[in-house]
């Protein structure tokens, strides 16, 4: 079982350990590959595999400004890191002050709290202020610390290399099916139910409102086929993303219809797991149009959805 330690401050181990660092935001399949390498290196030295994940992302610290959205909230890459299997999952709290420490300073913490013997990276890792850090800079203190830094290729998938960023912009353009491929499991919003102005219910198709955390990115507007899960149990559903256009437009919301679903779920937590995009967000001449156009997103929906499993472990696609 993984062991999360909440801040690097609480780490004493005196074990060694096998150790990578980064933000890995979303824990995509490159990071998964990476993740490996540590697991594997970690078992022949009979040492620690940790992961130290940075929070929040760095560029929201150096860039406030920047509207920059994640593919994970913190909760859910700790999660999602302790999958893989690692021994410990450690987050290193990023601040501005923190930003400033010098290369040596951040690997003198690693060595003091982590006994690290060995940093697996990939060719582009730097450490430190200003990304002085850079791994010959590294190899130099390793001699001197007593740990060797192992570069690990950036995993190749298809037609390019994988990151983070091409992620986001795959799921903020709706294109969650190749998000999919890329990530190893379907793109995910988890939040609360609550209230919004009952339209749905009005038109036969009462929606769950889903409160999304703040930086969380959101897939494009759009319908999408999604799978639902209510606390150990799953559903079908479609999702709508967007501004309601033919109601006059107004805030962007989340909406889940769940199907065959009649339950009072208001302030419960949904995790909704979005399979394949159905259509753009359209504005209707008459709600009778849009009532047409819903029933067959449904039965779209349905026709997709019966091929997808029903449980948690078949929604990952590793």
């Amino acid at each position: 079982m993984t062991e999360i330690i909440r801040t690097l401050s609480d780490a004493h181990l005196s074990q060694p350990s096998v150790i990578t660092i980064g933000s890995f935001d979303g824990v995509h399949r490159g990071h998964a590959h990476l993740i490996q390498t540590v697991i594997a290196h970690a078992r022949e030295k009979n040492a620690a595999s940790i992961v130290v994940t940075l929070n929040p992302h760095p560029r929201m610290v150096l860039r406030p400004d920047s509207p920059m959205q994640l593919l994970s909230t913190l909760d859910e890459r700790v999660e999602l890191l302790a999958q893989q299997g690692l021994d410990y999952v450690v987050v290193f709290s990023f601040s501005l002050e923190q930003s400033k420490l010098r290369a040596r300073e951040f690997v003198e913490l690693l060595r003091n709290h982590l006994h690290i013997i060995e940093l697996v990276c990939g060719p582009n890792f730097a450490l430190g202020y200003r990304r002085e850090g850079t791994i010959p800079v590294l190899q130099d203190l390793g001699k001197e610390f007593g740990f060797t830094i192992t570069v690990v290729e950036s995993h190749q998938f298809q037609d390019g290399i994988i990151s983070s960023t091409r992620v986001r912009e795959l799921v903020a353009n709706g294109d969650v099916t190749e998000a999919t491929t890329l990530l190893g499991r379907y793109p995910m919003l988890r939040g609360v139910v609550v209230h919004g102005d009952h339209r749905g219910r009005e038109l036969g198709y009462p929606t769950a409102n889903l409160e999304v955390p703040d930086r969380k990115l959101i897939p494009a507007n759009g319908i999408y086929a999604v799978r639902v899960r209510l606390g150990n149990e799953w559903y079908d559903g479609a999702a709508s993303i967007g501004i309601r256009p033919t109601f006059g437009g107004g805030k962007r919301l989340v909406e889940i219809f769940i199907l065959d679903f009649s339950r009072w779920i208001y302030g419960e937590e949904l995790e909704v797991y979005f399979i394949e995009r159905l259509r753009d967000e359209e504005k209707f001449d008459s709600i009778q149009a849009l009532l047409d156009q819903m029933a067959l997103d449904v039965q779209n929906a349905r026709a997709i959805l019966k091929n997808v499993g029903v449980n948690d472990e078949s929604l990952r696609r590793n």
